[in-house]
C-alpha cells in the first residue's frame, strides 16, 4: 500500500513538474511571440506610452491592457516578473510598434529606450514660426513660452547679439519627451555656429562681407529669393555683384521682413516707398540683421558665388528666375513673366 501511494506521488509530482515546465515554456512563448500588438493605426506610426513616475510593474501591465495593447494584465505582469533578472522601469514616453511582444515592450521600459520625437526647421524660416513649432508640441516642456527672439538672442551670445533671426541653424533636432525648449534652442545656436565656422574660412575672398555675421545677413536674403536650389550661387552672384558696384540689393523679402505684422499679403507701391531699416530699396547696403535662418547651401552660396555679371533676375512663378545682365533685358523678362 505504501508502495502504491508513493509511486502515485512520484506520478503525480512528475505530471506537476511536466505541466510546470510546460507551463513556463508556453508562458515564455507567448510573452516572447505570441503576445504581438495589433495597431489599428499606421504601421509606419508608433503608438505611445507614458509611463508616469512612480509606476511599478502592475500598474503598467494594467495600463497596457486598458489601452488595448497586451492583455490579460496579469499574466503579462507575471511574465515580466518571472523573465527578467532586474525588475525595474523607467519612466517615461515609449513607442509600441505593430507586431511587438509583450517582451520587446517590457524591455524598452526596463532600459529606458525612450521614443526619439523630432522637430523639423524649414531653411528661410523665422523665428516666429521656429516659436509656434516649439510652443505647440505636445511633448516639449517650454517653461519660456513667451521669450522674445530679443531676450533668446542675449541669452544664447551672453549680449553680443539681440536679434535671434540668422542664429539658429535649420534642420531636424531629436529629443525625449520633456525636453526643455531651451535646449533645442542651444543645439540650434551650436548648429550655426559650427556651420559658419567651417565655411567663413573657405569663402571667396573678394564676396563683400565683413564678417561673418554679415555673411548671415546676406544668406538670409538669398534664401528667402531662391525657389530652385540649383539657382543659388547665381542668386547670391546677383547680389554680390550689386554689393561690388553700390547698387542697392532691392529685395522684396526684405521689404516684407520690415514691414513685420503691416505686411498684407500682396507688396504695394506704398511698401516699396516706405523706408524702414530692412527696405533694401530705400537703403544702401546691408539690412542691419539676417531676415531669416538660412541653411548650410545658402551660406556656402554666399561665400562662394557663382562668377556672373548678372544684375537682375525675375520669377518664373514655377520657382526658377530669368537672370539678366542690364536693365532692359530684366524689363523684357518682367514683362513677359510678371506683368501679365
Amino acid at each position: 500500500m505504501l508502495k502504491r501511494l508513493l509511486i502515485t506521488f512520484v506520478v503525480c509530482m512528475s505530471l506537476l513538474l511536466i505541466g510546470l515546465v510546460a507551463g513556463y515554456f508556453t508562458l515564455q512563448h507567448w510573452y516572447q511571440q505570441g503576445s504581438a500588438v495589433q495597431l489599428e493605426i499606421s504601421h509606419q506610426e508608433p503608438a505611445l506610452l507614458t509611463v508616469p513616475r512612480g509606476s511599478n510593474p502592475r500598474r503598467i501591465a494594467r495600463q497596457l491592457e486598458q489601452e488595448g495593447y497586451i492583455t490579460p494584465a496579469r499574466l503579462n505582469e507575471i511574465a515580466f516578473r518571472l523573465f527578467n533578472k532586474e525588475i525595474r522601469v523607467q519612466a517615461g514616453v515609449y513607442a509600441i510598434h505593430d507586431g511587438d511582444s509583450a517582451a520587446q515592450i517590457w524591455q524598452r521600459i526596463a532600459l529606458g529606450q525612450q521614443h526619439l520625437f523630432s522637430i523639423t526647421f524649414v531653411e528661410g524660416s523665422e523665428f516666429k514660426q521656429w516659436q509656434q513649432q516649439i510652443v505647440t508640441h505636445p511633448y516639449l516642456h517650454s517653461e519660456n513660452a513667451d521669450l522674445t527672439g530679443e531676450q533668446l538672442a542675449e541669452l544664447l551670445t551672453n549680449g553680443e547679439y539681440r536679434h535671434i533671426e540668422g542664429l539658429l541653424f535649420p534642420d531636424t533636432y531629436r529629443f525625449y519627451a520633456g525636453t526643455n525648449a531651451m535646449d533645442i534652442y542651444r543645439q540650434a545656436h551650436r548648429s550655426m555656429n559650427a556651420v559658419v565656422a567651417e565655411l567663413w574660412p573657405l569663402r571667396d575672398r573678394d564676396v563683400p562681407v565683413a564678417s561673418p555675421y554679415e555673411a548671415l545677413i546676406l544668406a538670409s536674403i538669398i534664401e528667402k529669393e531662391t525657389g530652385a536650389a540649383h539657382e543659388r550661387e547665381l542668386v547670391a552672384s546677383v547680389f554680390v555683384n550689386r554689393l561690388k558696384t553700390g547698387m542697392r540689393l532691392q529685395s522684396d523679402p526684405t521689404i516684407i521682413y520690415g514691414l513685420g505684422e503691416n505686411y498684407r499679403g500682396v507688396i504695394y507701391r506704398s511698401d516699396i516707398q516706405q523706408h524702414t531699416e530692412y527696405n533694401t530699396y530705400r537703403i544702401n547696403g546691408l539690412p542691419p540683421t539676417p531676415i531669416a535662418m538660412p541653411g548650410r547651401a545658402a551660406i556656402a552660396a554666399t561665400l562662394q558665388p557663382a562668377s556672373s555679371d548678372y544684375f537682375y533676375f525675375v520669377s518664373r512663378n514655377d520657382g526658377t528666375h530669368v537672370f539678366s545682365r542690364t536693365l532692359t533685358e530684366h524689363n523684357r523678362a518682367v514683362q513677359r513673366y510678371q506683368r501679365n
